[in-house]
């Protein structure tokens, strides 16, 4: 005989309007989808690397501390709740998203975070380059590299690079070229990558916005500052000729009239990336010959990649990958808007559904925070429990009953009684 709680309630889950349905799974969903979904378990999994190595490290270095998310935001980003329910939201032609689960919002140390928070930097970056046409501005792309060495450390390096910056822009010659440019502001994105032979490799990205008439002959103005920023901090030899003569041909690359359509970079195996991704997307590069990104470490697992990471966490605390010139987003009518916030996301979305403590509890055993998205994604919160039946999950036969849980998942759902 059928279980009228169970079996009404199953009713009621099938009506719900936030569920997607069961069907949605026999279409497969485009490549472009099913890349997206694997490129997020792999950041899933990446996520989990640093917990395990934090959780570690912590316990090793400071084995007192009874919780590691107490040093490391990181350990508890998308693992721990906040709240006595998980909320799933989706909205078709987004990316599924869950809410009240701890944040890290640190585009350094998390994979995940700093995929969602550089989706967002990308739109910002994207409406400055439409307003910057609309004001019959050009935007330009100017690369700042310098050499380096396996032998450097990247807080060395880090230090150096910041005061080559400033030495760059102090003074009247800065001035006069930013005059003779038309110069209005920028956004600049710094970036590191890590190569087994010249070790690591901070470098800067900046969206300059400058007159249409500017061409590339200024890029040998910008090689002779940068080339005497460098050699006065201490990261360019003037002596070693070799070196200078690779300086002047590398050190500084400028693209001309960038716009959110221009494809600059192939950054992975899927797809092109614009000016505006290069800039905001810069944690989402690859294993090239070049350098890999530290979250690539998280990935491969190499050999002395777990005490990188921690050298990557060390040296970078504290910096910002984004810089606006101030002013520049009032101007273009942007607001202002934390990485905590943009990490977080999802509250424009529908929500599908809640996982109670027990689900929530066994999806995170078994690793299972992607995949359930996914099914998010495919089929709604129909599927996400279906899902979750199909890889063992049984609910506990005490506690919250399951008419009560449905009155959860899906707000709103009317009581009813049994008779």
């Amino acid at each position: 005989m059928e279980d009228p709680v169970n079996g009404r309630a199953d009713q009621e889950r099938r009506a719900s309007p936030g569920s997607l349905g069961i069907t949605a799974k026999s279409s497969p969903p485009p490549t472009r989808e099913m890349g997206a979904r694997a490129a997020r378990a792999e950041k899933y999994q990446a996520l989990h690397q640093a917990r395990v190595w934090i959780g570690r490290r912590v316990n090793k270095l400071l084995p007192d501390v009874q919780f590691p998310g107490e040093i490391f935001r990181t350990f508890d980003c998308r693992n721990v709740r906040t709240s006595c329910m998980v909320e799933v939201r989706h909205t078709t032609g987004m990316a599924a998203n869950y809410r009240n689960l701890a944040t890290c919002g640190s585009v350094w140390a998390c994979p995940v975070c700093a995929s969602r928070i550089q989706e967002r930097r990308r739109l910002e970056l994207e409406h400055l380059v439409q307003w910057a046409e609309d004001q019959g501005l050009q935007a330009i792309m100017v690369t700042f590299t310098f050499p380096h060495t396996g032998f450097d450390s990247l807080g060395d390096l880090l230090a150096r690079q910041a005061d080559a910056f400033k030495r760059f822009r102090r003074g009247s010659p800065f001035a006069r070229l930013k005059a003779s440019i038309g110069f209005q502001g920028l956004v600049r994105s710094l970036e590191v990558t890590h190569g087994l032979t010249n070790g690591w490799h901070p470098h800067t990205h900046e969206l300059w916005l400058v007159s249409p008439a500017v061409g590339q002959e200024i890029r040998a103005r910008l090689v002779e500052l940068w080339e005497r920023a460098c050699i006065a901090a201490g990261l360019l030899d003037p002596a070693d000729q070799a070196k200078v003569y690779a300086f002047r041909q590398h050190s500084v690359d400028v693209r001309l009239n960038a716009s959110s359509g221009d494809y600059l970079a192939k950054q992975d195996s899927s797809r092109k990336w614009g000016i505006t991704h290069e800039v905001a997307k810069a944690t989402s590069k690859a294993g090239k010959a070049k350098g890999v990104h530290p979250h690539e470490f998280l990935v491969r697992m190499a050999k002395g990649d777990e005490a990188r990471y921690f050298e990557y966490l060390e040296a970078m605390k504290g910096k910002r990958q984004l810089f606006w010139s101030p002013g520049l987003k009032d101007r273009c009518g942007l607001d202002e808007v934390s990485d905590d916030d943009l990490a977080l996301g999802g509250d424009d979305a529908d929500l599908l559904g809640n996982l109670n403590q027990d689900e929530w509890d066994f999806i995170r055993a078994k690793r299972l925070a992607a995949q359930v998205l996914d099914a998010a994604e495919i089929g709604g919160f129909d599927l996400i429990l279906r899902f979750l039946k199909r890889r063992g999950y049984k609910p506990p036969d005490f506690g919250t009953s399951f008419v009560d849980q449905d009155e959860h998942r899906f707000p709103g759902l009317a009581p009813f009684s049994v008779t």
